[in-house]
């Protein structure tokens, strides 16, 4: 069977979405697609549109060279990523149509309200892109709306890269738990915070913890989103809107911090055979969904308490199976990428179906 050929444009051109570009280069042979860029939108480095295909190449050369892409662009002129993803979804109508243009949306996260990701989001399925996105914010704030609006025109709205990176949580509940209902959750799911607690109990500075994880790649370009635990509330709004039903956003969730933890504090509790972790949880109460992110003093007992430096862990209640676990055994940049990876193998193996 032949492979469908998916037209990318990618909204962000940060860490992720170039690991995204090299891993679909080094997975050639094992996709079930092929591929090629179409657009790319930057906030600081200019854009660039080809419907014929960018040379990906030539524009992460240009990129990490701090260099504008719009000098790879034919008609090189000041656009946002709405009206690059106009522009393309205009462009190539035909692939639209065939369902063979998604949009990859990689921004980074506002925690106010979402945007531009969530208008980025529309507008793409408005043009009847498909639309896959590492991005908390759309799926924090809008995704009832953007969900019933892919709906209506027949599109795929994927995010599986909003918690967890790779691992399938979405996709987990979605494909292989049906008649499952989830009436909370609890986890580790910020590893920026879950790192800093450990090397602090090493005895190393919090600062430059920080350092260390923006150097990955994996904090926050705004590290206090991170640790002031609005990275970790937003994606508990995300899990309580699409695995809960509920309407939440991140400015519902009670938050606190690590920012008031110091070291003494951590190694303190290793001391008592304890452990100092930022945990998110959610639990229905009366018909309301609670949720809450804040430093917890963890037993031994805790199965959260042995999870290593950059690893994740989600636990559902769920109604039939009782309470399911889901254990990421390191987090990182290929992790996050392989997440829209996934979501795009998902994709074409819709359209090969049709």
């Amino acid at each position: 069977m032949n492979r469908p050929e998916l037209s990318l444009v990618l909204i962000g051109f940060g860490h992720v979405a170039r690991r995204l570009v090299r891993l679909l280069e080094e997975t050639a042979d094992r996709l079930d697609f092929t591929w090629r860029v179409v657009g790319i939108s930057t906030r600081h480095h200019g854009t660039a549109v080809d419907l014929g295909g960018i040379d990906m190449g030539r524009a992460i050369a240009t990129f990490e060279s701090a260099q504008s892409l719009d000098r790879l662009d034919q008609s090189p002129r000041e656009r946002s990523g709405i009206d690059v993803i106009r522009q393309v979804t205009g462009g190539l109508a035909e692939e639209a149509a065939e369902g063979r243009l998604i949009c990859v949306e990689t921004t980074v996260l506002d925690i106010d309200r979402g945007e531009p990701s969530v208008s980025h989001v529309r507008a793409a399925l408005e043009g009847h892109a498909h639309v896959v996105t590492a991005n908390k914010g759309p799926v924090a704030f809008s995704y009832h709306e953007l969900e019933a609006l892919a709906e209506s025109v027949d599109r795929i709205f994927f995010f599986e890269g909003v918690v967890m990176d790779g691992v399938p949580v979405f996709n987990l509940v979605r494909e292989t738990m049906p008649a499952i209902t989830i009436s909370g959750f609890r986890g580790i799911i910020n590893t920026t915070c879950h790192f800093i607690l450990s090397e602090l109990e090493r005895g190393k500075e919090f600062r430059m913890a920080v350092a260390d994880m923006q150097a990955r790649g994996i904090a926050e370009a705004d590290p206090s989103l991170d640790v002031e635990g609005w990275d970790a509330a937003a994606k508990t709004a995300a899990l309580v809107n699409v695995l809960m039903g509920s309407v939440m956003s991140p400015h519902h969730v009670a938050r606190t911090g690590i920012t008031g933890v110091d070291g003494i504090d951590v190694r303190d509790a290793v001391g008592r055979g304890k452990r100092i972790r930022l945990v998110a949880s959610a639990s229905r109460q009366g018909g309301r969904v609670k949720a809450r992110v804040e430093p917890e003093v963890l037993d031994r007992s805790d199965p959260l308490y042995s999870l290593d430096d950059l690893d994740n862990a989600l636990y559902l209640n769920t109604d039939l199976l009782g309470q399911v676990g889901i254990v990421q055994r390191s987090s990182g940049l290929t992790q996050t990428a392989y997440a829209l990876l996934s979501d795009l193998s998902r994709i074409s193996n819709r359209l090969r179906e049709i």
